[in-house]
Order: structure tokens, then sequence, then C-alpha cells
């Protein structure tokens, strides 16, 4: 399921860039330049000509198609600058590989819904990181009026619903992909469990115990009542055995 919905939100990122880039940046604007040469292709679209016909219309339909060739770093963040752009791609890298990692080691413990949101952010994060190695910039196309947020991807959509069902699962769901993920990095860490983790936590709070310390069991805890298998004889009391 991960893999299936991480393909599709891949396939209908790169089919509908390429689909603006072909019909509205080539076809209607009339570009004829490279697409990999993003200082060719800014002068191209700051042409008062050009701009005019890619400009968001202030009337109109609900969603607009408006071409924007992306070099910041996140909604803009960074203003294209060169370290903001790397510190993204190492970051997205980064978070990439744990995300396969721990969503291949879990996958039979993840819910559907957990299962989703996995395959959304794998997705998003893949075909943003493509456009960015390949092109140098990522192919932003979508302006909703309603809400004024800035142009973008179905690749942005799928990582903001992903992060909106995760604070769904978090607060309605007790158990997820937060709660999934930890299980496994206890496990590979031989750490405590979360439950272990929970009970020494009670003790320390019980017991005023500092941090870095080390929580001793009850005495009541270590002592252990006497065993009689019911063969040996009992003590009177007086140190000897009844016969």
């Amino acid at each position: 399921m991960i893999i299936l919905i991480a393909i599709l939100v891949l396939a209908l990122d790169q089919i509908s860039k390429y689909w603006i880039v072909q019909s509205h940046v080539i076809g209607t604007l009339g570009y004829t330049g490279s697409l990999f040469d993003l200082s060719e292709l800014r002068a191209f679209l700051s042409q008062s000509d050009v701009m005019m016909n890619n400009a968001i219309p202030k009337d109109g339909n609900f969603i607009v198609l408006s071409f924007t060739a992306n070099d910041a770093a996140l909604w803009g963040i960074g203003n294209g600058k060169a370290w903001a752009v790397r510190l993204l791609l190492a970051l997205t890298a980064v978070f990439l590989m744990l995300l396969l990692f721990f969503s291949i080691r879990t996958h039979k413990k993840l819910p559907k819904l957990s299962k989703m949101i996995v395959g959304l952010l794998i997705g998003g994060s893949i075909g943003n990181l493509f456009d960015r190695i390949v092109y140098g910039y990522v192919r932003d196309m979508i302006y909703v009026k309603c809400i004024d947020f800035p142009v973008f991807n179905i690749a942005d959509s799928a990582i903001c619903i992903a992060i909106a069902l995760l604070v769904f699962e978090a607060f309605f769901r007790k158990t997820g992909v937060f709660e999934v993920f930890e299980d496994e990095y206890r496990y590979l860490f031989r750490l405590p469990t979360r439950e272990e983790a929970e009970r020494l936590a009670k003790e320390r709070k019980k017991n005023k115990i500092g941090l870095f310390q080390e929580v001793i069991p009850d005495e009541e805890e270590q002592t252990e009542e006497p065993h009689h298998d019911g063969n040996e004889p009992a003590d009177r009391g007086d140190g000897r055995a009844e016969d």
C-alpha cells in the first residue's frame, strides 16, 4: 500500500508538471529555450508580455494554473540562496532514507492510515527532490484563490495532506506512525519499551529519583517468601526442624 500510494503521487506530480510545461510554457507562452537553464527561463518569464499571459487573474476560476520556477528552499524561504537549497536537499535526503528504512522494517505493523501517510510523504518528497536534482528548481503551477497560498504542485499537496493526517492520527488514534517508529527505534538501540519507560518514570517521580540516578526496586519486591514444597521439614522456630 505504501509503495502504491508513493508511485501514484509521484506519477501524478510528474505528469502534471510535464503537461503544464508543454501546454502552457512552451505552447501558450512560446518558450523555446532550455528547461534546464534557470537563468534563461527566468529571463523569458520576466518579459512583460509573457508575465501578462502567465499572471494570476483577479477574477475567474477557483483554481488557476500559473507556471513558476521555484528555486527557493521551502515556500519561498531562502530566496534561492545556494546554501538554503543545499541544506534542504540534504535534509530531504536524510528524511527520505530514514522514512524508507523504518517503513520497510515496520510496514506490517503500521495501520492503514499510517501507511497512507507514509506513502504520501515518500511520493511528495521524491517528486520535489527529483525536480531540484534534475532541473535545479521545482516546477510549481497551482494557485488556489480562496486561501491565497503561494503557487504549489501536487507533491506539495501530498505532503500537506500527510501532515494533516499525521496530526489527526496523533490526537485521535492510539497507535500510529510515531508509536510504531518509536517502538522500532527502541528495539534497534536496545532501549526500554514505552511501557517500561513509563513505569521507570513513575518510579522516579514516586521516589524523587534524579534523571541520571539508577532506579532500585523496592525492598518488598526484592524480598521473596521462603518456599516450601511440602517435602522439606518446617522450622519450629528454635532452629530445629520438626520430624
